[in-house]
């Protein structure tokens, strides 16, 4: 190497390195960088790839699948299988062994305590109803009792029906007083016109199903009750074909036996029996009662505080 006016001359022997030496000095990663494949083949092997990966991910997903389906149809069988032995532990009469109750107006053999609906789900608890025995006083101290005509019997009966869920049983004789006959009570008057006769619990007094009642005196006074439709007049609504007014007198006399639905004459014979017990002492006659020993718990000297 020669110096020439203060620029260095290089002589052949010494150029410039060659393009294998300035290769050797490169960055690492621009050496990988400029050793990755490009171009059309190399876009083809990278979609390659990716499907492979893409297929090997779904057919594991896929597996994992197939092995759980198995399991929880396991699992959910068993825990069906747990709750229905729980229910059949619990339930007083599981579908398909119901008691028979031997009863009923008119009596007649029929699975009972349980009801069960179209979908085979089963209530095995009684049924809470409420009886009102609605009757009026004339101005000689007669009494009438005021009864329905079945539309689907043509049997007698007293007024009521069932107790909704969140009523109270009074609540219950207001509605169904004014629903099956039209009274309307104002609410001031329902504690002085109602007064409790007793509760009626016997499992044989209803073929339908098992059914305990609250029976009510409730006296209708046409002073401080009207109806529905001004007359104040006792008219048959609801499920009610016709109303009429019995004297008491000739309840258990001439209406009797299967004049009445269920037990509907013990409820009313208990009655007159607790209006008699302070207006004479005539014994009442008790006839034509679907059974002389329903079970009911009855409380004594109604007509003392009507």
């Amino acid at each position: 190497m020669e110096r020439r006016s203060g620029l260095v001359h290089r002589t052949a022997s010494q150029s410039l390195p060659t393009t294998k030496s300035n290769t050797s000095t490169m960055n690492p990663l621009s050496r990988r960088r400029h050793l990755v494949p490009t171009g059309p083949s190399a876009n083809r092997n990278a979609i390659l790839h990716l499907s492979i990966l893409a297929m090997i991910t779904i057919f594991a997903v896929l597996a994992m699948f197939v092995k759980l389906i198995p399991a929880k149809a396991s699992l959910k069988s068993s825990s069906k299988k747990l709750l229905s032995s729980k229910a059949l532990a619990s339930a007083a009469c599981p579908h398909g062994e119901e008691r028979t109750w031997h009863g009923g107006h008119p009596v007649e053999d029929r699975p009972g305590s349980c009801w069960c609906g179209a979908d085979e789900y089963c209530m095995c608890t009684p049924s809470v109803a409420i009886d009102i025995v609605l009757y009026s006083t004339s101005e000689n101290d007669e009494h009438s009792v005021w009864v329905v005509k079945r539309g689907d019997t043509g049997q007698l009966a007293t007024i009521g029906g069932f107790v909704d869920v969140g009523e109270t049983t009074e609540n219950a004789v207001l509605r169904e007083a004014e629903e099956e006959t039209g009274i309307i009570i104002p609410p001031e008057r329902a504690d002085a016109a109602m007064k409790l006769i007793g509760v009626y619990s016997d499992p044989r007094r209803d073929n339908r199903r098992h059914i305990v009642s609250i029976a009510y005196a409730l006296e209708f006074q046409s002073s401080s009750m009207t109806t529905k439709d001004g007359t104040g007049v006792p008219k048959g609504g609801d499920d009610a074909k016709e109303v009429i007014a019995v004297p008491l007198e000739e309840i258990g006399v001439k209406y009797k036996g299967e004049d009445w639905y269920a037990d509907h004459l013990t409820i009313l014979l208990d009655f007159k029996e607790q209006i008699m017990a302070t207006t004479t002492a005539k014994a009442v006659v008790r006839e034509g009662e679907i059974y002389e020993d329903v079970a009911r718990a009855r409380c004594e000297g109604v007509a003392e505080e009507v």
